[in-house]
Formats: C-alpha cells, sequence, structure tokens
C-alpha cells in the first residue's frame, strides 16, 4: 500500500479488534504499535521516505461512517484485488480511458462499523493506444 488519502488517518472505533484483524488479515498491513486501546499500521512510504500511518482507536466512535482511500501501485494490484474480492470486495475497471490518469482500477470494500475502504490503481498498460506514452501527444 502506498498512501491514505488526505483525510485524518485516525478512525476511531467502537470495537478496536474487528478493523485490527481486518487490517492484519485482509489488508495485511505490519502493525507498528499495539496498546489496550489503538493499533498502528504501516501504509507504506512517501517520496520522501516517511512513514505513513493509520491509526485505529477505540475510542467514542465516528459520527458517520468514513471512506478510506488507498492507493496502490500497479504491481500490487493484483494480490490487492484477489485478497478483497475474496472479502465482497466490488473491481471497477477503466477501459481505453483517455482521461489523463488513464486506465484506474478501483475495488470498493465494506470495513467494520460501516465504514468503506477504496483501493486505487492506475494501470498504464490499459490506457488508449497512444495515452499510456508521454511522448505520444507530440507525435
Amino acid at each position: 500500500m502506498q498512501r491514505l488519502s488526505l483525510e485524518d488517518a485516525v478512525l476511531r472505533l467502537r470495537e478496536l479488534g474487528p478493523m485490527e484483524q481486518f487490517c492484519t488479515k485482509v489488508l495485511r498491513l505490519p502493525l507498528i504499535l499495539r496498546t489496550a486501546r489503538s493499533a498502528i499500521f504501516a501504509l507504506g512510504s512517501d517520496e520522501r521516505g516517511h512513514t505513513q500511518v493509520l491509526m485505529l482507536l477505540e475510542d467514542t466512535p465516528e459520527a458517520s461512517p468514513r471512506e478510506l482511500t488507498l492507493e496502490v501501485s500497479e504491481d500490487e494490484f493484483p494480490a490487492a484485488c484477489g485478497q478483497l474480492t475474496r472479502h465482497g470486495a466490488r473491481l471497477f475497471e477503466s477501459e481505453g480511458s483517455y482521461a489523463p490518469g488513464c486506465a484506474w482500477r478501483i475495488l470498493h470494500c465494506s470495513l467494520p462499523e460501516g465504514h468503506r475502504l477504496r483501493v486505487i490503481s492506475i494501470d498504464p498498460r490499459r490506457c488508449a493506444p497512444g495515452m499510456g506514452d508521454p511522448g505520444a501527444a507530440g507525435r
């Protein structure tokens, strides 16, 4: 996993256990620190080498369910897709996209306590002809 969207990377939960198990067993995120009421998972590193984390807190739960977005590399996506679809995730793929971002692949998955997870990746090999080649625009 590469990064979490810019929203707050702290998720407050009624019960820590189910979400901790999902992060460990389904997402296979490395656990950095565990206390009686919290768990911190490593998501990966940013371009400056800083570790990005997701912190789960057993506390007063969120007022409404949240949607978390994780970006994964095109190399990581097949494994993430296989694992998450076994747990009910739905896959959406663009085909021959002419958008600047090209061929998005998006997984939507339910999380404990009503939260949602969106996993996104771009596969430049699946872009429309000429779109995946940076020099194609000038030809």
